[in-house]
């Protein structure tokens, strides 16, 4: 079956923001003495990585305020930190104008802990973003860049769909991460970006609520 898709980005694409910095300053404003836990995690994991060169060990590091938060903290973060208060305006409008004959996907590295709550939010068909274990450790890739397009495609085998190439869309802040995703479509956008690229239309969102 062939079917209209919408790819969304999140980070810097439908919030003014890096999502995972305003959850650590909800996480430290919850318990302060995170603070210092945080910050060593961080430096293991760029210790790590620069003997490495394997990116998971930041990401690992990063999400580690997870085991500290419930899944209410989570749920209120969403619903209450991030949105809507980060979200930009027109890319609110924009995810409502596809209609049902679309499948809307919000795709991004941020983690599924609280991804997820987006796709009731927002409306979303299904969200792909990095998936972690019950020891918040990565659990496979980081979702980004090519990682990206295999989720992607691993989710579309399994439901049986192939994308109506030219008309379906993309919307990213970030070509060099997000190149591979908006491949996949005839229709590719870069929101508020300095970029000039070739086969992409350049969107500027309006600021927040903020």
């Amino acid at each position: 079956m062939t079917r209209k898709i919408a790819f969304f980005d999140f980070d810097d694409t439908l919030v003014d923001c890096q999502s995972i910095t305003i959850l650590w300053k909800f996480a430290i404003k919850k318990q302060p003495y995170l603070i210092i836990y945080l910050f060593v995690q961080l430096l293991i994991g760029i210790i790590k990585y620069i003997f490495t060169f394997n990116f998971s060990h930041i990401k690992t590091s990063m999400v580690s305020l997870l085991k500290f938060l419930s899944e209410e903290d989570l749920k209120f973060f969403a619903n209450n930190i991030l949105y809507p208060k980060y979200f930009y305006r027109d890319g609110i409008k924009e995810i409502e104008k596809f209609g049902d004959d679309y499948l809307k996907f919000l795709v991004s590295a941020s983690p599924l802990n609280y991804m997820k709550y987006f796709k009731e939010i927002l409306s979303f068909d299904y969200i792909i973003a990095t998936e972690l274990d019950e020891n918040f450790q990565v659990k496979s890739k980081n979702n980004s860049g090519h990682q990206k397009v295999l989720n992607i495609n691993k989710y579309l085998d399994e439901l049986n769909i192939k994308i109506d190439y030219e008309n379906s869309y993309c919307y990213t802040d970030n070509y060099k991460a997000d190149r591979f995703m908006a491949s996949l479509v005839a229709n590719k956008f870069l929101i508020n970006s300095k970029l000039k690229v070739s086969g992409f239309k350049n969107l500027y969102w309006k600021k927040t609520l903020r």
